[in-house]
């Protein structure tokens, strides 16, 4: 998974006494349907591999999660920092020199778990049917909220996933201009008779 109960923590509420592992379910869903049919496999499993990895303070230098510069091996012509926006967002240029930002591939699979989990969380399955669980000091938030609330955070992520998607289009552009640079030939043209 490319992101934690903790990313999550960083766009919305989420109480602290709510276990990981009923938080990774929906994680795992949101990455299954929501991002890879849109980024693909291949470039899902590339992402994923990369690890924990963040920028210097200059915003230059891939770092490890031990502070020491990150080493990524990748491909002829893979380009480990453009991997690193997608994943997190950051700043580029468009096709027209405007400068442009993003938020990143993490931010928006954390508002379609947080989606999923606000839909799905109250729910329990027991030994005597499904259930809504109500704690002693609150009160249930109506259906129709809780729908406003998860179509929210859905149209967010898909927000969030479009503008990453287009930035990589961009990378996926250059790239391909790069390696079909194309070779000029002299032509001649007869003059006179």
């Amino acid at each position: 998974m490319i992101i934690t109960i903790e990313d999550i923590r960083k766009i919305r509420q989420i109480a602290g006494n709510i276990k990981e592992d009923r938080v990774d379910i929906y994680i795992r869903e949101a990455e299954l349907l929501d991002i890879v049919p849109v980024i693909g496999a291949e470039l899902y499993e590339r992402v994923r591999c990369i690890g924990t990895i963040t920028l210097d303070d200059a915003g230059t230098q891939l770092l490890d999660e031990t502070g020491d510069n990150a080493i990524i091996t990748a491909d002829e012509n893979e380009l480990p920092l453009n991997e690193y926006k997608l994943l997190n967002g950051g700043y580029y240029e468009d096709c027209h020199g405007v400068k442009c930002r993003f938020e990143g591939v993490k931010a928006a699979e954390a508002y379609f778990a947080y989606a999923r989990f606000v839909r799905n969380h109250p729910v329990a399955v027991t030994p005597f049917g499904v259930v809504n669980k109500l704690g002693d000091e609150s009160s249930q938030a109506d259906s129709r909220t809780v729908a406003a609330v998860s179509a929210d955070a859905r149209r967010i992520g898909e927000m969030y996933l479009t503008e990453a998607m287009r930035f990589w289009s961009i990378v996926e552009q250059c790239r391909c201009r790069k390696g079909t640079a194309r070779t000029h030939r002299r032509r001649f043209i007869p003059i006179g008779d």
